[in-house]
């Protein structure tokens, strides 16, 4: 009993495949004139380094502050305190 089951359940989906298969190819395809749009790149940031922690940050978001006579930047007000603390110590 249960193989009779088992092979009709397997004619079933044996016919299935095939009726799939045919709609496929008797599917009109789609019309259309214009060419395939490019999806738009995003938009690249300037990354910046944090010396601290070696974090990348975007230029934008990034804390700035003078450490020893050149502009450095930090991910956050900790990293940027950290730095200036360590160029005071070298300084002193």
């Amino acid at each position: 009993m249960l193989g009779v089951f088992l092979r009709l359940l397997a004619f079933f989906l044996l016919i299935r495949f095939v009726l799939r298969l045919l709609g496929s190819f008797l599917r009109p395809a789609p019309r259309s004139s214009a060419p395939p749009r490019a999806t738009p790149a995003a938009p690249t940031r300037d990354l910046v380094r944090d010396r601290i922690c070696n974090t990348f940050v975007p230029r934008d978001r990034a804390l700035t502050a003078i450490v020893g006579g050149r502009e450095e930047h930090f991910c956050s007000v900790a990293c940027r305190d950290q730095a200036l603390r360590l160029s005071t110590r070298a300084t002193a």
